[in-house]
């Protein structure tokens, strides 16, 4: 069984029965499992690409550029992880034949919005936002720090990792997702919606 989630409430108690999983949010042979990687777009979805790219007027390389810019570039590893699209978005653009921003369409959780609106967000930082990669995975019953929220609910992804001082670099994991918080998050904080 395999079983996903924004974060890891099942390890709040000491009596959870679910204290007992093989956790492997951040396992390198894990790491293409919850997306499609490049190797998988350009096998499973060449004819898609070349009929939307004949659609547009496009080269097929113009449109394989567009998909990863738009929806490339998550990170579930330090080191050794695959690049993944983002699945809902890439089906979504390869059906409509359009760069669109889907992935807002599955909804901003409540909360994170009230974490917006209550934080002071380092927004200057969030592009390459350096933090221990043990806090990625740590969650309070409160949550009360917004950085690992936003990388377990995908708006930022592993950028880089300095195994010395055990430092992830965090970021966008790509043009959608940072337009997407830019456009319809941050507008939440200063009130503006």
């Amino acid at each position: 069984a395999l079983l996903t989630g924004v974060t890891k409430f099942g390890h709040l108690s000491i009596f959870s029965d679910l204290n007992n999983l093989n956790d492997i949010s951040l396992d390198a042979e894990y790491s293409g499992i919850c997306g499609i990687t490049n190797e998988e777009l350009h096998t499973y979805f060449n004819q898609g690409v070349k009929d939307f790219a004949d659609s547009i007027g496009k080269t097929e390389d113009d449109v394989y550029t567009l998909l990863k810019e738009n929806y490339d570039g998550y990170h579930f590893s330090p080191i050794g992880s695959k690049d993944v699209y983002n699945p809902f978005s890439l089906l979504n653009c390869m059906s409509e034949e359009w760069f669109g921003n889907y992935w807002f369409r599955t909804g901003t959780p409540s909360f994170l919005i009230k974490m917006i609106r209550g934080e002071g967000l380092p927004l200057q930082e969030l592009a390459s936002y350096e933090t221990s990669l043990s806090s990625l995975s740590d969650v309070s019953f409160q949550l009360t720090d917004i950085i690992p929220v936003l990388y377990q609910s995908g708006y930022l992804t592993i950028k880089g990792y300095d195994e010395r001082f055990d430092i992830a670099t965090l970021g966008f994991p790509n043009k959608e997702v940072e337009n997407g918080f830019f456009n319809q998050l941050m507008p939440l904080n200063s009130g503006n919606r």
